[in-house]
Parts: C-alpha cells; structure tokens; sequence
C-alpha cells in the first residue's frame, strides 16, 4: 500500500511542480520566441524538457532513491522521454475520456487515475536515467 501511495504521490508532486513552473515557463518562452523565432523556438523546447527531467529527476531521488544523471543532457533527454511518455498517456487515458464525457464526474476519474499513471511513469524513466541505492534496511 505505501508503494501505491508513492506512485500517487509521485504524480501529484510532479503535476504541482510541472504547472508552477510551466507558468514561468510560458513568459520565458514567450521572450525567447520574441527575440528570435526558430532559435527561440528551439531553446523554449529545449528549457521544457530540461524542466521536465529536472523535476522528475528529484522526486525520483527523494520518493524512490533513484540517482539519475546530473548532466545537462542526461537531464535534458530524462525530460524529453517523461514528456513524450506523459503525452501519449495523458492524450488517452485524460484528455479524449474528458473529451467525450465533458462532466464533472470524468475529470475527478481520470485526475485520480492520471496521478498514479504519471507516478508509475516517472518512476519508470527516472529508472532509464539512474540507479537505484539501497539506503539501510528495511
């Protein structure tokens, strides 16, 4: 039971941190967008998925003991693996039942199911970038 609660955890913890910062995220993107169209483009894409990895590489250490790599591209490539992940997931499992079911009832469902889904899933490829390490017993 406390592995579940962990997963659940996981994913609300991430999705509290993830819209925090994505509200910076969205001004910060929207300069570089202004300064330079592609290449701001590119470097906003580039800061969301550093963004991504950075939060999720965290909260795999503290939740799960997992020491993922602390490099700008390992963090770089942890994050764009979570996102890719996360979007097909969340496409299915959240945003087309809200979609055909527009209800009150939907939305409080799939939230519930997506937290333990993200959880599972940033455990997962927290995992692809690090290590587990075993801290005393039990």
């Amino acid at each position: 039971m406390e592995r579940v609660a962990r997963y659940f955890l996981h994913g609300i913890l991430f999705a509290v941190l993830y819209i925090l910062l994505f509200l910076i995220w969205i001004f910060v993107f929207a300069i570089l967008i202004s300064v330079g169209f592609i290449i701001g483009f590119l470097l906003g894409l580039g800061l969301l998925f550093f963004m991504t990895g950075y939060i999720n590489k965290h909260l795999g250490l503290y939740l799960w003991n997992i020491e993922s790599e602390t490099g700008f591209w390992g963090t770089l490539f942890h994050g764009l693996a979570l996102f890719l992940v996360l979007l097909v997931v969340n496409l299915i499992v959240s945003t087309l039942p809200n979609l055909i079911f527009p209800r009150i009832e939907t939305a409080l469902i799939t939230f519930i199911i997506s937290a333990f889904l993200n959880g599972i899933i940033g455990k997962e490829v927290a995992s692809w970038f690090g290590e587990v390490h075993v801290t005393g017993t039990g």
